[in-house]
């Protein structure tokens, strides 16, 4: 049996409180990783100490240290670039993870050892929400869906992933694809993943892979700086354009980008390059996912949400 080797990342600043959960489900795997990279960013708290409590404990564990915070793209980068796995994984210090993700990744990469991305489902717990939910994917189960598959797939219908840790990634193809640019902010982990998806296909495993803690304070929250959010849709584009431009059609025809909203038209109307890849089904999914209906989504299971964003090529 060939033998596949797994990097776990984790960057933390400033987690102590949340940690320790994040870093011993990922030392309880029923398959363990081969290694364990934190990256600390610069952090002011007790989180030093309690990783060097846990890599005393567990030898798989290391620690690279940044002196200054640099943010949570350049922390992930290091640890891509000392990474030694065949698949990596990006993990997020206040989120904590399956006991068997490793164990789906090691099955999977033995029986296809080029795809770009294995993900699974998340369970999500929301600091604007009652309960709990599980985010399911809406691909098909359990089968390798090549670069072409999936290409149609977001053609056709609601695409996205996990993040957090929602999903193995190639490391070689996350190396050709670039790394994750720091100018995309929350959302530079996003463009990873399709570059890697549409290059390298994907398999989907119904299970659950992550616990999603979304804190109000959470760094994701950003996207509601509006004006720095603009910015962000902006160096997207740019970002396509010029770094992944033979992939421009494929994200045009899908419509694919890191969020909606109706509040961007004016932006696509205003820059070449945005107007270029504005489109009818753009458009369409400003409409569908403003505010309004996103809130009253919420008082649905996901489950009919999924089908309905099927339903409605959202």
């Amino acid at each position: 049996m060939s033998t596949i080797k797994t990097t776990a990342i984790v960057p933390n600043y400033n987690s102590s409180e949340f940690l320790a959960k994040s870093l011993q489900s990922l030392v309880n795997q029923t398959e363990p990783f081969t290694e364990i990279i934190v990256v600390d960013d610069g952090s002011t708290d007790q989180s030093l100490t309690l990783i060097d409590d846990f890599m005393k404990k567990y030898p798989l564990i290391s620690l690279i240290k940044h002196e200054t915070n640099q943010g949570v793209c350049a922390a992930l980068n290091t640890g891509i670039a000392h990474a030694t796995g065949d698949y990596i994984i990006l993990c997020a210090a206040d989120d904590w993870y399956h006991q068997d993700i490793v164990k789906y990744a090691n099955q999977t990469s033995r029986q296809f050892p080029s795809v770009g991305l294995i993900c699974g489902d998340a369970i999500v717990n929301r600091f604007d929400m009652r309960s709990t939910f599980r985010r399911m994917l809406s691909y098909k189960k359990n089968r390798l869906i090549s670069p072409d598959e999936f290409k149609k797939i977001a053609r056709r219908q609601y695409v996205g992933f996990n993040g957090g840790g929602g999903m193995f990634m190639h490391r070689e193809s996350v190396l050709k694809a670039g790394l994750l640019y720091p100018q995309l902010r929350w959302h530079c982990d996003w463009l990873l993943y399709f570059v890697v998806a549409l290059e390298q296909g994907i398999f989907y495993i119904d299970s659950v892979f992550v616990y999603i803690n979304m804190r109000k304070e959470g760094y994701s929250e950003g996207k509601k700086n509006w004006k720095v959010q603009k910015q962000v849709i902006k160096d997207t584009l740019l970002l396509l354009e010029d770094r992944y431009s033979h992939l421009w059609n494929d994200f045009k025809k899908a419509a694919l980008l890191p969020h909606y909203s109706i509040r961007y038209v004016p932006l696509f109307l205003k820059y070449p390059y945005a107007r270029r890849f504005f489109s009818l089904s753009l458009m369409w999914k400003f409409i569908i996912n403003n505010n309004i209906v996103i809130r009253i989504g919420r008082l649905f299971p996901y489950r009919i949400i999924l089908g309905l964003r099927k339903l409605l090529r959202s």
